[in-house]
């Protein structure tokens, strides 16, 4: 009987701390940054190439933070783009490219288009400089699911906090 007892009371702690740390920001003390995760949406620890990254349960949409220093300013255009020709590459379609602002941040948004099997996905892909770094902010969606899941994008890119 103790030992249900002390399962259930683990269980019950478990429970209570992955609540509690689910809406906890993203933190990285390399960039000095803090991304928090959309409501509904669970953090993929697992990715080690991105700074942040959150995935929506139902849909298994997909918000990426990718940041990377950089020697010079001027690397920042091979940075960004070498990431769109490979989408390009990948036969992503590009659909869209516009000056744009999120919060603090100002850089170029595109959006591309990728069609398999019925399925369509949608990428908005961000981009900015911060002093010395290159960042992309990344959203993969479904169609079907984009226009419910914009937000959500838009409002991690809007609420990445730097430690000055």
């Amino acid at each position: 009987m103790k030992s249900a007892h002390f399962v259930v009371i683990t269980l019950f702690a478990f429970l209570v701390s992955a609540v509690a740390v689910a809406g906890e920001p993203v933190a990285d003390e390399e960039f000095g940054v803090q991304i928090p995760p959309p409501d509904a949406w669970e953090v993929d620890a697992d990715d080690d190439k991105a700074v942040a990254n959150f995935k929506h349960p139902d849909s298994q949409s997909q918000i990426q933070v990718i940041g990377t220093q950089l020697m010079s300013e001027e690397v920042s255009d091979v940075f960004f783009g070498t990431f769109h020709d490979t989408l390009v590459e990948s036969n992503f379609e590009e659909v869209g490219s516009e000056d744009a602002s999120f919060g603090d941040f100002e850089g170029k948004k595109t959006t591309y288009e990728f069609s398999h099997s019925g399925v369509t996905l949608e990428v908005t892909v961000f981009e900015f400089l911060r002093d010395d770094t290159a960042w992309l902010a990344i959203g993969y969606m479904q169609d079907e699911h984009a226009d419910e899941h914009i937000a959500d994008y838009e409002a991690v890119v809007e609420n990445i906090s730097f430690d000055d």
